[in-house]
C-alpha cells in the first residue's frame, strides 16, 4: 500500500532508512523500504499502537527533551531485540525483555570489537566506552587489536596515542583527497594478509570466545561484515560458533572480486545494526552493503566518520517562551525571555543560544557599552555549514574528550555571561528558568547558579525532573544555595508579574522554524533579541536580526581552528563571551545606571581627605579594576580653552598627586601658561568618582631621572622617540627611530632621559567624593583643604 504522507516531527526524519515509523489515523505504523517502488511508496509490515518498545523510541524522538537520548534508548532495546529474540518485531512484542525467561538466566551476548585501520583497541574502546551505561550494560564488548603494527601514517596522530594497527594491507586510493585505503574503486582490489587476518581472528575467538557477534568500526566494520558470509561458505571461521549478531560502523563492501563473491554471493542472515554518518565519506558504501543483509536495521547520525556518541550534541540555542508554554502562561508583556536547549542532532541547528523577549525590550538593559561588548563585522568571521558543525562536534565529543557534563558547564556559563553583558541584576533581577527533564533542563540548571553568583535571584521550575547523578547533583547545588523551587501550579497567570527574566530551558528550537543553513525560511520563525553561538556560528546566524549576538564557549582548541580555517574574534581577558555581528541599535536617551551603593555618610569620611582617598584608591585596587591608577587630567592654557585626556597616577603623597609625560605636549604648554589644572579618577565597578582641584608644578630632576630608569627599558626607549603633540610622517618612522635606539642600547648601557621629559606635581585645594545611588540621588561630599 501506498504509505500515507508522514507526519513527523522534524526530529524523527531520517532515523531509519529501512524501516520507518509513520503516524497513520489508525496509530503507528512500521514500514519497511521496497526497492522496487519509488521512495514514497512503501510496504506496510505491521499496525500497531503507539505502545511497547516503539513508543519509548517514538515517544523520546518526538516529545524528549533530545533526540540523542532517543537514539540512545532505541539501541537499549534493539539490542536487547537482536540478542535475545529471533526478530526485532518479536523483540517488540515482548518489549525488551531481558535478563531471564522461564527461569533460565541468560549471560550476557559477547562480541569482538575490532577497530579501524591505523588505529587500536584501546581507541575503540575509548570511543565505544562513552556510550551510556544502559547499552553497555547489556553486553559483554572485547577489544583486539589487529595482528599487524601500522605500515604507514594513522589518521589519528596528535589526536590518540600509539601504538597503531591494521588489519590486512592493500593497494591505496585517494577518496575526495582523504586517504582511504580500503580499496573502494574497482581498479585497487589487491589485499595482502588476508588470510592471515582471517586465521587471526578465528585464534582469538578460540581464545577469548565464545563470540555471539561482532562489532567493528571502518576497516573493522567492512572486515566484520564480511565474515558471517564467509563463515557460512566455510571459508573463515570454522572452528567457532556461528556469529549470530553485528553492530557495523562505518562500514563498506570488500571490493575484491574473488572476496565479494564469497561473502556477499548469499543475503547474510545474522540480525545486524548498521550506524550511517550523515558525512561519512563512506556512506553510499555503507549503504551499498545493506543490500546484502536480511532486515537490517539502520541508524543515522549527524556525523561523519567515527563512532558516534549515544549522549548529546554539544550545541546549545536560547528561544522565546511563549510559544513552547500554555495559553495561561502566555501573557508575558514586559519579561525578557531566554530559552537554551541543545540540539537536535538530527539537523543540529544553530550552534547557539537564542534569547528572545515578547517584542518590547529591544534596547540594551540600561547600561552602557562594556569591554566585552566589542563589535566584529560578520563578514570577517567564519560561519560553519551543518556539515562541519558535524565534524567539530564528532571532535570535540570524541578523540578530544569533552564529557557531558563539561559542556553542560561551559554552555551554561556562556548563557549566564551574555544575560549577564546585556542585562544588569540591578534592573533585571528576578529569574525564573523553567527547565525540561533532559540536557536542555540541566543547561538552564547550570546558567541559573552561575546567574546566582551574578547578583541576580533566580526560581527554577523543574517539573519533571531527571533521576540521574549529573542532574541530582545540579539540584543538590542549587538547594544548598536556597534557590527557591517551584511547581507549575505555584506559577502565577502573568509571569511579568513576579519576574524580571524567564530563562527558558524546556525544548529546542528547530522546529519553531529556523533551517540550519538558511534561517527563517518562511517568515513564521521566532524573531529573538539574543543569539549566543557556541563553538562558532551557523550560517542561519547570518540571517539573525535581534540587537545582541554574542560568541560563547571558549573552548575551541587551535587543532580545530587550524583544521576549520575559524576565523573567530578574540575573547578580551578571562570573558566566556564576546558580542559579535552587528551593534545594537541604541537610544541613547534612554541609557542609564540606577546605581545601588553602601551610603556615604559624613561620619563615616576620615578626617585627612588625602586618607579617605587611599582608602578609596585601595578598594579599587582590591576590586580588581582595570587601570584605577587612570586619571582624567584637564588643563587649559592663557586663552581659557580646556583640553582633557587620561594619564597615570605615578604616586601619591602628603604633597600630592604625581603623572609623568613629556615637556612638549600640549598640556604641558597649557600648565605653563596656567599652572592649575583638574584629576578625576572614576571606578565603575565601585560606583565611585574623586574630583581634584589645585596648582601644578614640575617635579624635580632627581625624582624624574628615579622613576624613568625604573621604567621598562622599551618604555624609556618610547619616551625618547615619541615628541607627543608633534606631527610625524607615518608611524613606521617612529618604529625606524625605535629599532635604532633599541639596537644602540643593546649592550645594556643606560638610556640616557631625555630633558623633555618629566614629572608634574597637583597639589590639591579641592577633593570632591561622588558615590553613585538609586534615583539619581547621589552621594557627594565637597571637602576643601582648607577645610
Amino acid at each position: 500500500m501506498a504509505c500515507p504522507k508522514l507526519s513527523f516531527n522534524c526530529a524523527l526524519t531520517s532515523l531509519f532508512d529501512k524501516r520507518i515509523v509513520a503516524r497513520h489515523p489508525d496509530g503507528w505504523k512500521l514500514y519497511r523500504w521496497n526497492a522496487s517502488l519509488e521512495t514514497s511508496q512503501m510496504v506496510q509490515v505491521s499496525n500497531m499502537a503507539c505502545g511497547g518498545w516503539m513508543e519509548c523510541v517514538i515517544r523520546d524522538i518526538t516529545n524528549g527533551p533530545s533526540v540523542q537520548h532517543g537514539m540512545r534508548r532505541m539501541m537499549e532495546y534493539v539490542i536487547r531485540d537482536i540478542t535475545n529474540g529471533p526478530s526485532v518485531q518479536h523483540g517488540m512484542r515482548r518489549m525488551g525483555k531481558m535478563g531471564s525467561e522461564g527461569g533460565v538466566a541468560m549471560r550476557k551476548p559477547r562480541f569482538l570489537c575490532l577497530h579501524g585501520f591505523r588505529t587500536s583497541a584501546d581507541i575503540l574502546q575509548k570511543q565505544v566506552g562513552k556510550w551510556p551505561e544502559s547499552v553497555l550494560g547489556q553486553v559483554d564488548l572485547v577489544f583486539a587489536d589487529a595482528p599487524f603494527p601500522s605500515n604507514g601514517k594513522s589518521d589519528v596522530e596528535g589526536i590518540f596515542d600509539p601504538p597503531y594497527y591494521e588489519w590486512f594491507q592493500f593497494n591505496k586510493v585517494f577518496f575526495e583527497g582523504k586517504f582511504v585505503g580500503f580499496g573502494l574503486r574497482q581498479e585497487f582490489t589487491e589485499y595482502t594478509n588476508f588470510d592471515e587476518c582471517l586465521a587471526y581472528i578465528e585464534d582469538y575467538m578460540i581464545k577469548h570466545g565464545p563470540f555471539d557477534g561482532l562489532l567493528g568500526f571502518s576497516q573493522g566494520a567492512i572486515l566484520s561484515a564480511a565474515l558471517p558470509g564467509l563463515q557460512a561458505k566455510g571459508l573463515a571461521l570454522t572452528k567457532v560458533p556461528k556469529i549470530n549478531f553485528l553492530i557495523i560502523i562505518g562500514g563498506a563492501k570488500l571490493k575484491s572480486p574473488s572476496l565479494a563473491e564469497k561473502a556477499y554471493s548469499s543475503t547474510i542472515q545474522c540480525q545486524s545494526i548498521h550506524f550511517l554518518g550523515e558525512t561519512d565519506f563512506l556512506r553510499q558504501y555503507g549503504i551499498e552493503l545493506l543490500e546484502s543483509f536480511v532486515d537490517p536495521l539502520v541508524i543515522h547520525h549527524p556525523k561523519g566518520h567515527t563512532v558516534p556518541r549515544l549522549g548529546r550534541s554539544i550545541t546549545m540555542r536560547c528561544l522565546t517562551l511563549p510559544q513552547s508554554l500554555p495559553v495561561s502562561l502566555l501573557s508575558i508583556n514586559k519579561t525578557h525571555v531566554f530559552r537554551s536547549g541543545f540540539s537536535y542532532p538530527f539537523w543540529r541547528s544553530t550552534v547557539g543560544s537564542f534569547c528572545s523577549t515578547s517584542g518590547v525590550f529591544t534596547r540594551m538593559g540600561d547600561r552602557g557599552v562594556s569591554a566585552l561588548q566589542s563589535f566584529h563585522n560578520q563578514d570577517s568571521i567564519s560561519y560553519l555549514l551543518q556539515r562541519e558543525a558535524a565534524e567539530i562536534d564528532e571532535t570535540l565529543m570524541g578523540p578530544l574528550g569533552f564529557s557531558v557534563d563539561q559542556l553542560m558547564e561551559l554552555a551554561g556559563l556562556s548563557v549566564a555571561t551574555s544575560i549577564a553583558e546585556v542585562y544588569r541584576p540591578s534592573e533585571y533581577n528576578r529569574v525564573l528558568a523553567i527547565c525540561g527533564p533532559g540536557n536542555n533542563g540541566g543547561d538552564g540548571l547550570v546558567a541559573a547558579r552561575h546567574l546566582h553568583h551574578f547578583g541576580y535571584k533566580p526560581y527554577i521550575c523543574y517539573p519533571k525532573r531527571t533521576p540521574k547523578p549529573l542532574y541530582t547533583g545540579l539540584v543538590t547545588q542549587l538547594e544548598s544555595l536556597s534557590v527557591p523551587f517551584l511547581s507549575v501550579e505555584d506559577l502565577p497567570l502573568d509571569l511579568s508579574n513576579d519576574f524580571d527574566i524567564l530563562v527558558d530551558a524546556m525544548f529546542g528550537f528547530s522546529f519553531h522554524g529556523w533551517h540550519v543553513e538558511e534561517g527563517d525560511i518562511d517568515g513564521e520563525g521566532i524573531k529573538p533579541d539574543m543569539l549566543v553561538s557556541l563553538t562558532a556560528p551557523k550560517l542561519c546566524a547570518k540571517k539573525f536580526s535581534g540587537p545582541h549576538h554574542f560568541l560563547g564557549g571558549r573552548f575551541v582548541p587551535p587543532f580545530i581552528a587550524d583544521k576549520f580555517k575559524l576565523h573567530l574574534p578574540p575573547y578580551p581577558g578571562t570573558a566566556m563571551c564576546v558580542r559579535i555581528g552587528k551593534p545594537p541599535q541604541i537610544d541613547i536617551s534612554a541609557l542609564r545606571e540606577n546605581y545601588i551603593s553602601p551610603e556615604f555618610l559624613e561620619e563615616y569620611v576620615e578626617a585627612d581627605p588625602m586618607d579617605q582617598f587611599r582608602k578609596w584608591f585601595d578598594d579599587a585596587v582590591v576590586a580588581g579594576l582595570k587601570e584605577p591608577n587612570a586619571m582624567a587630567l584637564s588643563t587649559a592654557g592663557k586663552d581659557g580653552k580646556p583640553s582633557s585626556r587620561i594619564v597615570l597616577l605615578k604616586g601619591v603623597d602628603k604633597d600630592g598627586f604625581v603623572w609623568y609625560t613629556n615637556y612638549g605636549s600640549r598640556k604641558a604648554h597649557e600648565i605653563s601658561e596656567n599652572p592649575h589644572a583638574s584629576l578625576l579618577f572614576y571606578w565603575d565597578g565601585l560606583n565611585r568618582q574623586v574630583r581634584i582641584e589645585g596648582p601644578v608644578q614640575k617635579v624635580s630632576e632627581l625624582e624624574s631621572e628615579q622613576y624613568f630608569h625604573s621604567r621598562p627599558r622599551g618604555s624609556q626607549i618610547g619616551a625618547i622617540v615619541s615628541k607627543q603633540s608633534t606631527i610625524v610622517p607615518g608611524r613606521h618612522v617612529l618604529h625606524q627611530e625605535y629599532k635604532e635606539l633599541e639596537n644602540k642600547f643593546s649592550d645594556g648601557s643606560m638610556i640616557p632621559k631625555p630633558k623633555y621629559w618629566g614629572g608634574y606635581r597637583l597639589k590639591p585645594e579641592l577633593f570632591e567624593f561622588w558615590q553613585g545611588q538609586q534615583s539619581r540621588l547621589h552621594d557627594r561630599l565637597f571637602n576643601p583643604i582648607s577645610f
